[in-house]
């Protein structure tokens, strides 16, 4: 009788504990979908969308942001921009790729970069506050390999993209921007 209280017991505590980690990653999902669904802002020429990606830098809070416009009588974006704070190493740009959600051999989730995606991204401006590289009509125009990149349909084809800044103090921050809302949100705009 012991026996059989022990294994209902045991049975009953991994349910619960099983309900609870899957209550836990349905709210951490929850919690993706909504800190990477893009602020959409619409106007009678076209619509604005926007995100801010929080990230630490020495102990404070910073963002990037990105920003695309789109004029409602053009497929593609009017621009690009990508956004950072000033106090970076504004010489190098900002660089970008882009990666694929792939699995390790062990099955874990893994990114996974996409080989021929990288870019420099060089700023358009800077100021006190913040800095700038605008991507053009979804394109960006690499001067380093004198050729054109279709930002806007790497933004389709991959599942992230991904930002490296580099620091003054040679420190640098990698941030990945999953981009399974903007695909579905960019096809909505006007």
């Amino acid at each position: 009788m012991k026996k059989i209280l022990l294994c209902i017991l045991i049975i009953s505590c991994s349910i619960k504990i099983t309900y609870a980690q899957q209550t836990d990653i349905k709210a951490l999902a929850d919690s993706a979908v909504k800190s990477f669904t893009w602020d959409i802002q619409k106007e009678a020429k076209g619509a604005m969308m926007f995100l801010d990606i929080p990230y630490d830098h020495d102990g404070k809070t910073e963002y990037l942001s990105l920003t695309v416009a789109k004029d409602k009588l053009k497929d593609r974006p009017a621009f690009i921009s990508v956004i950072v704070p000033s106090g970076l190493n504004q010489s190098n740009g900002i660089f970008m790729a882009f990666a694929n959600s792939v699995k390790s051999a062990s099955g874990e989730p893994k990114l996974e970069l996409v080989k021929g995606t990288s870019l420099r991204l060089n700023f358009e401006r800077c100021d006190d506050k913040d800095c700038t590289a605008r991507i053009i009509n979804g394109y960006w125009n690499d001067k380093e390999d004198n050729k054109q990149v279709d930002v806007l349909k790497d933004f389709f084809e991959y599942d992230h993209v991904l930002f490296l800044i580099l620091y003054n103090d040679g420190s640098h921050k990698s941030i990945a921007v999953p981009l399974f809302s903007f695909k579905k949100q960019y096809k909505t705009l006007p």
